[in-house]
């Protein structure tokens, strides 16, 4: 698979032996909490991995002193793929306490030096934020109301979104403006990934 990894994308061999060690601390932990769906545990770099790596193409240049905020990040995909990357200022976020616990663990084992929010993100203030990502929190219109005290007219949102896309963005076009683009995902062929920029409430 790593393999299939380097034909996407440009790896360094302590990229990969990171990505390995995360992906065998979740493995290592998934009995003891559903980080993700059982069904795709056999398919892990594919379905979650490699998943999460292509969102890389379409987030800004980070910016000095801005941070990268991972909304309902569960096993910390993909804000910990990100960081493993090279995206330096990235926060993870999750309301379960025991998933935000696991993940510390995996954290440390890997030795990764990421923050973590455990909290609803309504409940999260903070003013330099200028990136979210999002891969399986919510619909369109939920996520955009959970998230919007956090939105200035230069926040960038980059989400994955399934099949409904479509259907998700008429929905949230009734209560918000924004301006959008659409990518082709590489790991699903009806899913897509979505950056929004320049959102307001109508």
């Amino acid at each position: 698979m790593l393999k299939t990894l380097n034909s996407f994308f440009k790896i360094s061999r302590n990229q990969k032996d990171l990505l390995k060690s995360y992906v065998f601390q979740i493995k290592k932990n998934h009995k003891k909490i559903n980080f993700i769906g059982k069904s795709t545990l056999n398919h892990i770099w594919v379905r979650h991995i490699i998943d999460s790596m292509q969102i890389m193409k379409c987030l800004p240049k980070e910016r000095k002193g801005k941070f990268l905020l991972d909304v309902g990040t569960g096993a910390g995909l993909p804000g910990v793929v990100l960081f493993i990357m090279g995206r330096k200022n990235v926060i993870l976020c999750d309301k379960s306490s025991k998933k935000s616990y696991f993940l510390k663990k995996i954290l440390k084992e890997c030795s990764l030096d990421i923050e973590i929010h455990n909290n609803r993100i309504e409940n999260y203030f903070k003013n330099n934020i200028d990136v979210i990502v999002s891969r399986a929190f919510a619909s369109l219109k939920k996520l955009l109301n959970s998230i919007y005290h956090l939105v200035s007219m230069e926040t960038v949102l980059v989400i994955h979104k399934g099949k409904k896309y479509k259907q998700e963005i008429v929905e949230a076009e009734q209560s918000f403006s924004f301006k959008y683009e659409k990518f082709q995902s590489i790991t699903c062929h009806k899913g897509a990934i979505l950056k929004i920029e320049k959102i307001k409430k109508k």
